[in-house]
């Protein structure tokens, strides 16, 4: 991943891909609010992740200030539901 927008991790047999974007005002469309993160969750062997899923999605989470800070938020909620097994 080349850009500072995504981010890629290994978790013990998961591989998550984090990308961050920007998240504008409602008021001002060119202005940056802050930052918002999603995560998609993949087995390194190729197996389902989830039943029979090949992938399971973390949705955008709440906005942060920085986009340091939103990467890791959704590192974090991918990380819980891969501790939970994945609820729906």
């Amino acid at each position: 991943m080349s850009s500072p927008l995504d981010r890629e991790i290994d978790a013990p047999r998961y591989r998550v891909v984090v990308n961050g974007r920007p998240a504008y005002r409602a008021e001002s469309p060119s202005e940056i609010e802050g930052y918002v993160a999603r995560a998609t969750i993949t087995r390194l062997d190729g197996s389902p992740v989830y039943e029979s899923y090949l992938q399971y999605q973390i949705f955008e989470g709440e906005i942060f200030i920085d986009l340091e800070s939103a990467i890791r938020d959704g590192e974090q909620r991918a990380r819980d539901a891969i501790n939970t097994g994945f609820p729906h």
